[in-house]
């Protein structure tokens, strides 16, 4: 039974944000859900429609993750900023039925920000929301899966309820294999046309790269920084284009990676791809859009031109990725052995969300090790975009900034990646495909890159006579070295800096340690940079007792309550995500309690309740409790004094 046997004239869209994957994948989930219920449905990026389109479907369903400072992904700005003109009024969008899904990271402040904006712009524009929207949180104990899981049925009951089937009519059941969207097919002859597949109708030329505001970049420096003993590999990297492109601290690089020839050859011989591995083909459509979107033309990150499956899996399709349940429900069609498509779909099961997790994200397996595990699936080459991944660009914190970033008119970029490789508890070695791509890569290598300023700390004019507070550890110091570049090269201001670094070893891993002393001086030309800088070092594994930047920060509690509350310096902490960001908020919290009540003790009775005033005119509120000290914390995020830039 497909859709295609009962049509029911009801239609909807799945529009996504995205900067990893999770969102697509999610969207593509609901996409299936929806097919099931027999809906004509397209699954969308958000830019690529205008809500001008949204009236001619039945519904529209948003999945948008959280990124940077509360913002948008990339793919979702443009349509989020068409929604805030002035012109739009209350009934702009009466009439629509939406439900919204947010993906976020509760290490974060802002806590799926963007879904939350969302929402209240639809409901001020006059949609009507089918159900709560959902919240997924990365750092919950099921993932973003947990929360969202727990809401399809809802959903799904709620589409019934809305939209119920005809007498005799029941949903497709899980179990059947819905109809391809586009398949590989042989490459006509010259002067022959494909029987099988037309090419998609967006289809472009993108045989390197998958965004079209990327540039080449040539690798200059690859060098470890940390000794050959350490754990841990980290590399610097320095990247030279001779395009003229201006960046600022916060920005970052995305590099598209490549699989390793080794584990390609792997994959097409568990697949018995041999023979068709380096055959020309071509990517078609196979199903007609539906009614309302006919005139839509979702992205197609393949190229369009002749291609091979090698080039597809090297370039293309991620086959070292954790995969997602959706992986294992599409990859149990294609197996004959009834315990293991058995055993497939327990992973896609919500009431065996746990063996899921304990199977393939807890021990970091990769699909090409679950395909050898379970050898008998043997996918169709045909088939290979619809089940594999793509393999997204991966973004790297640019190191550089101030007089690092220009030189004989072309423009440099200096990264510090970890490269990531370590033993899971099932004890293999796992590690990342672009960092290890990296890893390996020789100086004079021609790469393609796009530059991202989601992360955009500030501008030029807003670090000038700005104090700061920079907290960072491990590779997060990145951003924070181009932000104490960017300063130091520009118009003294005498306005304070204060780094507080924490690493495990002061030798090992204390990054771009020579360079603070120097920026913190006076060059004997008079022009060299000159920066009032401090710098606060936590070695967690330099003594007996740990220490780290949270400890740091409440050990200098009375220098940042100054810096903070009389010279309106801005908080920026970098580093991983988790507990790290959390814990660094919570002692900047138990800061401001103890030198609020102090300085309050301190006055006495000569304020009384008003408070004092601080430089921006306003009342400066009193800080004695932590939820004083919280409602402080967030006014410094609304105006833009307390950032966040971390990554998992």
């Amino acid at each position: 039974m497909t859709t295609s046997g009962h049509d029911l004239d009801r239609s909807a869209i799945v529009l996504y944000g995205t900067e990893t994957g999770t969102s697509q994948d999610l969207a593509e989930e609901i996409g299936r859900c929806l097919e099931r219920l027999f809906f004509d449905s397209q699954v969308v990026e958000l830019d690529t429609v205008s809500y001008r389109s949204l009236p001619l479907f039945d519904i529209a369903v948003f999945v948008v993750s959280t990124t940077g400072q509360g913002d948008f992904p990339a793919n979702a700005r443009k349509f989020w900023t068409s929604l805030l003109r002035k012109k739009l009024s209350a009934t702009t969008l009466s009439g629509i039925d939406y439900a919204v899904v947010g993906l976020g990271d509760s290490s974060y402040p802002q806590f799926n920000f963007a879904a939350r904006k969302l929402d209240k712009r639809l409901k001020q524009l006059g949609a009507r929301p089918l159900l709560d929207a959902c919240e997924a949180d990365e750092q919950g104990d099921e993932g973003t899966d947990g929360a969202f899981l727990s809401w399809l049925p809802t959903f799904r009951n709620t589409l019934l309820a809305r939209f119920p089937l005809p007498h005799g009519l029941e949903p497709i059941p899980k179990e059947a294999l819905l109809p391809s969207k586009r398949r590989l097919a042989p490459a006509p002859a010259v002067g022959q046309s494909s029987p099988n597949a037309q090419p998609s109708p967006n289809a472009q030329s993108q045989s390197t790269v998958t965004s079209s505001d990327s540039f080449s970049v040539v690798l200059e420096q690859n060098k470890r920084v940390t000794p050959r003993e350490h754990w841990q590999d980290v590399r610097f990297l320095s990247l030279r284009t001779s395009r003229p492109i201006d960046y600022m601290p916060g920005d970052a690089l995305a590099i598209s990676p490549r699989n390793m020839p080794e584990d390609v050859a792997t994959l097409i011989m568990l697949m018995n791809w041999e023979e068709m591995a380096d055959v020309p083909l071509i990517l078609g459509s196979t199903r007609k859009a539906c009614r309302a979107s006919k005139d839509l033309s979702p992205p197609n990150p393949f190229p369009h031109e002749e291609m091979t499956v090698r080039k597809l899996l090297t370039e293309y399709l991620d086959i070292n990725a954790i995969p997602r349940r959706s992986f294992f429900a599409a990859i149990a069609h294609y197996t004959s052995d009834a315990m293991h498509k058995e055993r497939l779909l327990e992973f896609t099961d919500p009431q065996y969300l746990d063996e899921y997790y304990d199977y393939a994200t807890r021990p970091r397996r990769s699909i090409l090790e679950i395909l050898q595990e379970f050898d008998t699936v043997k996918i169709p080459w045909e088939e290979a975009t619809n089940v594999f991944p793509t393999l997204r660009p991966r973004q790297f914190s640019i190191a550089s900034g101030g007089a690092l970033k220009h030189a004989d008119g072309s423009t440099r970029f200096e990264l510090l990646v970890a490269i990531v490789k370590y033993r899971t508890i099932i004890r293999r070695i796992r590690e990342g495909v672009c960092t290890k791509y990296l890893a390996q890569l020789p100086v004079g290598t021609t790469l393609q890159v796009s530059l991202k300023t989601e992360g955009r700390f500030s501008t030029a004019a807003d670090l000038a006579g700005k104090s700061h507070i920079l907290i960072g550890a491990g590779t997060g110091i990145a951003p924070l070295r181009a932000l104490i570049h960017e300063k130091a090269w520009g118009p003294p201001s005498g306005a304070d800096t204060v780094l507080i670094f924490g690493c495990r070893n002061e030798k090992a891993d204390y990054f771009f340690h020579d360079e603070w002393s120097l920026l913190s001086g006076t060059s004997t030309s008079g022009n060299g940079p000159c920066l009032p800088l401090r710098v606060i070092t936590a070695f967690s594994r330099d003594q007996r007792a740990k220490m780290y930047v949270q400890d740091r920060v409440r050990e200098h509690g009375e220098l940042l309550w100054r810096l903070l509350r009389h010279d309106e310096a801005t908080v920026i902490v970098c580093g991983a995500s988790g507990q790290m960001p959390k814990a660094v908020r919570q002692a900047l919290v138990d800061v401001l309690v103890t030198r609020g009540t102090t300085t309050r003790t301190e006055r006495g009775d000569r304020t009384g309740r008003e408070g004092t005033t601080d430089k921006e005119g306003e009342s400066e509120e009193h800080i004695e409790t932590d939820q004083d000290a919280e409602r402080y914390l967030a006014r410094l995020e609304k105006v833009g004094r307390y950032k966040q830039e971390t990554w998992s």
